[in-house]
């Protein structure tokens, strides 16, 4: 086979390239987008595509609390589940206890720090200096309930020293 006379070899290869350059969709006429430009752009895709997220999911999909944020409220059922299990164990006092109190019923207050610790404790007059008083309190100041945000929450509850077993938060209606 011939070769090409040097000066034929040039033509071909300029169409060459040019016909390289077609195929590749190379376009001299397209915009340069600045680094905002394009930031602004993705952010309003973003926003569209969140917009059709949200009309697709509908809302009632949407929580209106997630379950961190209820874990960082006061939790009223635990706090009265620990309660309870624990004035269980103070209505026994004035059995446990050899000094002779007054049979009725006990009202204490509690207040607890956001760690679910007692932070102070206090029960009604008539057994504030007596063993059964000092019984109720220990066993009532040893709650515990789940850490929460917020400020402190205090608590009123009965105990009931009668030896009927009816203790409950202050103002409930008891069973009889």
């Amino acid at each position: 086979m011939a070769s090409l006379p040097a000066m034929n070899r040039s033509p071909v290869a300029l169409i060459g390239v040019a016909a390289l350059l077609l195929a590749c969709g190379v376009d001299e006429h397209q915009d340069v987008k600045s680094a905002d430009a394009w930031l602004a752009e993705q952010e309003q895709a973003g926003a569209k595509q969140m917009a059709e997220e949200k009309k697709q999911k509908g809302a009632y999909d949407e929580p209106e609390t997630t379950e961190d944020e209820k874990r960082r409220e006061w939790d009223e059922k635990q706090a009265t589940l620990e309660l309870k299990r624990a004035a269980r164990s103070a209505e026994t006092c004035p059995e446990s206890v050899t000094e002779k109190a007054p049979k009725g019923r006990a009202t204490v207050t509690l207040t607890f720090s956001t760690d679910g610790r007692v932070k102070d404790s206090k029960i009604s007059s008539e057994y504030a200096e007596n063993a059964v008083g000092t019984c109720v309190l220990r066993a009532m100041s040893n709650v515990i309930v789940p850490a929460y945000a917020g400020e402190e929450h205090t608590v009123e509850w009965e105990i009931d020293l009668t030896g009927k077993k009816q203790s409950g938060a202050k103002g409930e209606k008891k069973e009889e």
